[in-house]
């Protein structure tokens, strides 16, 4: 008998062997892709009381990636009881997934496929997220509801309702960015509608009733991974009834495909029974207390990049019909406790050990102690360490537009290996920063700043990561704060004087309640001699770290050392680039890289200023 093949990401493999997987079972999440399941995403809880119930989580995961399987991670669990949480997994909605069981071997995975009521061993083959990436694509799709409806939780929830009828029936279409392409709901007309007098056990709704109809240039053929080509605007006639003639552009593939929600109000029905049927209008007049909601929809999903363009439709349906019913459920739950409603925001999570986005629903008013129990609870599902957060508002990644220029986050994570030290340890920073540089923001800090723009870059490290929700300050904020607390004169507030890194430390405690440890060292020829110091802070607190020196300050990101050979390599991250925040450049001209021995002054003083991240907080 031929062994099927499951792929599985290796960030989740190790989660899965991990100490914190100890004594969990739960649910294991992923999609098809080229015909062969690939296993992304597990989330599960301990089994405290000998039960093994399944936890699904699915809501909080981009719609695609769907429960596949199941896990156990208990050292007395015997594949019986792997069968026993299978029967609790909902109906497949991929067609091609088989369900799998994976449990611990040790310190390994042993893996099963599920069929015709056995667990049947199978080959499980360990993939990296950056494969998964390359043969999938994230579909983002955003828009803007409006819900009016009575105060009153009967009236609450029937609006919520309405508005997933709205986007899941055929007024629902999608737009895609480039303005080129639209996904339509088509009906299969065929015949005059029954209306909703005829019950649905006698003529339920078949799922051929309505189909996918793409409107632009995209063969019927299409798969998902041709709809890059669109993503641009058409080309615009030159004036001589031809296209410019400077060629076509070449479109590149983007971190994500972008939709936007329109509504097809034009449709002759919501549903095909109702084709034809008159509509009938029931008015009431009464005095009543009404609310108004924006509801600002930011879904995403995942698909196979071979997967058909029109079956892309589920989808984008099934992400925004999602994301409003976890809408409704954070209005009601406020409703319920409080008798108040606030608006529900979308916050997507980036976490570093996850190889999937989280996408969390926080009513406005909600501040960090309110969810402090939810969110340790979605710590200990993912099977996260427990003593940092990850799920605050402001640990939300912020995803901007694919075609508007942003701050770089991150610059560094293409080169981690590139560091040329061979054997040794190696520490790097732990999480999400953004690159921080001279004349960002049209500020002209040229020949001063870089001291300002590297204790930008370890604020925004800390704001990333959820520690603080102060805003990453300006220059002249810098400088008033150093005033306030009476380590500056007055007339330090709107000047070009450098600052170092005593005064970064200063800032950090003072506007972020953060503690900071310094090392000097009398030379930069000495600066070797800290390294196992550095990785054993890159290894404990994860924090970008300052460095200044004779007139220059930088950021170092992490830190490459052989004690044998005494070799040492620094990843330096440049505050003093002046050019735009182009990736390829900041790369290539090494205003982020590996740096030897010789990149440092050998004869000035050096200063570091190493951030310490708060404990035990969630």
């Amino acid at each position: 008998m031929t062994v099927s093949k499951v792929q599985i990401i290796d960030k989740l493999r190790d989660r899965l062997t991990g100490p914190l997987s100890k004594g969990c079972s739960g649910a294991l999440y992923g999609l098809s892709v080229d015909g062969v399941t690939v296993v992304v995403a597990a989330a599960g809880k301990r089994d405290s009381d000998g039960k093994k119930d399944l936890l699904l989580l699915n809501e909080v995961l981009p719609c695609g990636i769907e429960p596949v399987g199941a896990f156990t991670c208990c050292e007395t669990a015997t594949e019986s009881e792997g069968l026993e949480i299978l029967k609790q997994l909902p109906p497949q909605t991929q067609d091609d997934v088989i369900p799998v069981f994976i449990m611990q071997d040790g310190t390994s995975l042993k893996i099963f496929q599920f069929s015709e009521g056995e667990l049947i061993p199978a080959q499980l083959e360990v993939i990296t997220e950056k494969e998964l990436n390359e043969n999938t694509v994230t579909i983002r799709v955003r828009g803007k509801l409006d819900l009016t409806c009575g105060f009153t939780q009967p009236e609450l929830a029937l609006g919520f309702k309405h508005l997933i009828e709205k986007v899941t029936c055929p007024y629902g279409s999608y737009a895609m960015e480039g303005d080129q392409v639209i996904f339509l709901h088509k009906f299969i007309e065929k015949g005059p509608g029954t209306g909703w007098t005829k019950s649905t056990v006698d003529q339920p709704d078949s799922d051929d009733s309505e189909d996918c109809e793409i409107i632009g240039p995209v063969s019927s053929e299409a798969s998902v991974e041709d709809l890059w080509e669109f993503t641009q605007p058409e080309e615009e006639d030159d004036g001589f009834g031809g296209k410019s003639s400077k060629g076509k552009k070449k479109v590149e593939r983007k971190d994500r495909l972008e939709f936007f929600i329109t509504l097809n109000l034009t449709n002759p029905a919501c549903t095909s029974r109702t084709i034809g049927c008159a509509p009938i209008v029931h008015y009431e007049k009464k005095s009543s207390k009404t609310i108004s909601l924006p509801i600002k929809i930011d879904a995403l999903g995942v698909v196979s990049k071979q997967s058909k363009a029109k079956e892309l439709m589920q989808v984008l349906k099934g992400c925004v019909a999602r994301q409003v019913g976890d809408m409704a459920a954070s209005v009601m739950s406020e409703f319920s406790l409080k008798k108040t409603v606030s608006v529900p925001q979308v916050h997507h999570f980036q976490v570093p050990s996850l190889p999937h986005l989280i996408t969390i629903i926080y009513p406005s008013a909600a501040d960090n102690e309110t969810f402090k129990a939810y969110r340790k609870n979605m710590h200990e599902s993912f099977m996260l360490p427990v003593d940092r957060p990850f799920f605050r508002k402001s640990n939300a990644l912020l995803l901007n537009d694919t075609n508007t220029k942003e701050k770089l986050l991150n610059v560094h994570s293409t080169i981690l290996d590139k560091h040329g030290v061979a054997g040794g340890q190696t520490g790097v920073v732990q999480g999400l920063y953004t690159y921080f540089h001279y004349m960002q923001d049209n500020f002209d800090d040229d020949g001063w700043g870089c001291a300002y723009r590297s204790l930008q870059t370890l604020i925004s490290w800390f704001k990333q990561q959820g520690y603080t929700d102060t805003r990453v300050p300006t220059h002249r904020e810098v400088q008033k704060c150093l005033v306030d607390i009476g380590d500056k004169e007055s007339k330090f507030i709107g000047s070009k004087q450098w600052i170092g890194s005593t005064e970064v430390g200063f800032v950090l405690e003072t506007a972020c309640n953060i503690q900071s440890r310094f090392i000097s060292v009398s030379s930069g020829a000495e600066l070797h001699t800290k390294a196992r110091d550095l990785i054993a802070h890159f290894e404990k607190e994860g924090t970008p770290v300052m460095i200044g020196g004779g007139v220059y300050a930088h950021t170092i990101l992490g830190v490459a050392y052989d004690e044998p050979t005494d070799t040492c390599s620094w990843l330096i991250l440049d505050p003093h680039y002046t050019g735009t925040d182009d990736l390829k450049t900041i790369l290539s001209k090494g205003w982020c890289g590996w740096k030897t021995a010789k990149f440092w002054n050998q004869t000035a003083f050096y200063n570091m200023c190493l951030p310490q991240r708060p404990k035990n907080v969630i």
